[in-house]
């Protein structure tokens, strides 16, 4: 039956504003048109999550296939979340093969995660690989939101010069790209990604001001709170109760971005080469990126976003999970035990902080949906075994049925060598991007 709305529906695109802020709204039932409430309607997220180094593929891999699997050592945190994970075995990049061009598997990692296409092998100007799922998908989506697409990133790296035996840093260190010649820059500090959300960018004058209060103890919440007081008395209970809920949240990511959530790390013992400038708070820093991946999402700021975890040859050390050796380095393990169990712990723990993140999503909606259902969340690496720089069965897996077009609560084992641009042309397909090929696709996956 249809829902009326008897109140004046409110706009999906109000925004509460104040002195520079302009906080978009979570979905409300007063933005439904006034005749019907359609579920068909709601839209589809994407995010791209990129882990560096690879996997510990033996502990990464399901055992069993369709819906008879279970998660290994390392996916064990999404147990709670099976019934919306779709992984796939035997996913491959040729694109990130040498091709004659020699060492440099790390740069090549990132550089095709999501373009799936070979870089040329330069450390200057004219790089070249290819355009990236992710803004094929914003150039058809992204004009119904603020945002296009939002590119994050853990680890700024350099930005010029050389990274990886002769390729050029911007391989590196982004993993989406516009064109084939132009990397999308991605922002590593929360504080800017959150002034970016809500501050409004028709005051830039504000800025400033808008910085200074994230430095002490007023909320930028605080200016507008004439036009919440307003809203609210427009809305009706359940509206009521689910802003206060967001803006709760949007509180808590603000407070926590003022917090020094981490003392400073023990530096004893650590070699030297893994002692990063930007390790202080990482664990902190990673739980406030993916809580505004979840804000963005939920007031609909944008549909699509990417989110790098780490530069493609990360050398950070995680002692938060015993850890005290560089990612990198143990990455090339030698198959020696120690090695391999730092691997596994480092993966193991952003699977958790994922798993974290997936049940933020399924914890916000409303009796008819959830984020983590409207969202199709890939999680990955171009990189399979790190030790042999193995390109040709990456690890991958899709959280979030899309609204119901995925068919999740399985592993998909594929045949050998299929190709990663597959899965990408079949991700665009489910939010209505068509087209006949991506970089090397040879059809779509039965997804």
């Amino acid at each position: 039956m249809a829902h009326v709305v008897r109140k004046q529906s409110l706009s999906r695109r109000a925004i509460l504003r104040g002195a520079g802020v302009a906080v978009a709204l979570p979905f409300l039932s007063a933005m439904t048109p006034a005749l019907t409430r359609s579920r068909g309607a709601r839209p589809v997220r994407t995010c791209f999550v990129f882990a560096p180094n690879g996997m510990k593929m033996d502990d990464w891999t399901p055992s069993g296939s369709g819906s008879d699997f279970s998660f290994g050592h390392i996916l064990e945190p999404l147990d709670p979340f099976r019934k919306q994970v779709l992984v796939a075995t035997h996913l491959a990049i040729d694109g990130g093969r040498a091709h004659g061009d020699g060492p440099g598997d790390h740069a090549r990692n990132a550089s095709t995660y999501l373009t799936c296409a070979h870089p040329k092998k330069t450390g200057g100007r004219d790089i070249h690989v290819g355009v990236s799922v992710d803004q094929v998908i914003a150039s058809e989506v992204g004009s119904a939101t603020r945002f296009a697409s939002l590119e994050l990133g853990m680890e700024r790296g350099k930005r010029s010069g050389s990274c990886d035996s002769g390729y050029a840093c911007a391989y590196s260190n982004n993993v989406s790209w516009r064109t084939a010649t132009t990397p999308v820059t991605k922002e590593t500090n929360p504080r800017e990604v959150f002034i970016r959300l809500f501050g409004d960018p028709g005051e830039i004058a504000s800025q400033k001001e808008l910085r200074a209060s994230a430095l002490d103890r007023r909320s930028i919440l605080d200016a507008a709170l004439g036009d919440a007081r307003r809203l609210r008395r427009r809305l009706g209970a359940v509206d009521r109760a689910k802003l206060d809920q967001y803006l709760d949240s949007v509180r808590e990511v603000e407070a926590r971005l003022k917090a020094d959530a981490e003392a400073e790390p023990d530096t004893k013992g650590m070699p030297v080469d893994v002692l990063d400038g930007a390790s202080r708070g990482y664990a902190s820093r990673l739980g406030v990126m993916y809580d505004l991946v979840a804000l963005a999402f939920e007031a609909d700021l944008t549909r699509t976003v990417t989110f790098m975890l780490g530069g493609a040859g990360s050398n950070r050390s995680y002692r938060m999970a015993g850890v005290t050796n560089g990612h990198h380095t143990l990455s090339h393990h030698g198959k020696k035990p120690s090695n391999l169990e730092g691997i596994r712990r480092i993966n193991r723990w952003h699977a958790e902080r994922f798993a974290e993140f997936l049940k933020r999503l399924a914890e916000t909606g409303d009796e008819d949906s959830d984020l983590l259902r409207q969202s199709m969340v890939v999680f990955g690496s171009g990189l399979g075994d790190g030790n042999r720089h193995d390109h040709m069965n990456v690890p991958v897996l899709v959280a979030g049925s899309g609204g119901g077009r995925l068919r999740t609560g399985r592993h998909l084992i594929l045949p050998r060598r299929t190709p990663m641009a597959n899965l990408h042309l079949s991700l665009m397909g489910k939010v209505g991007v068509h087209r006949e090929r991506f970089a090397d696709s040879t059809g779509t996956l039965g997804i």
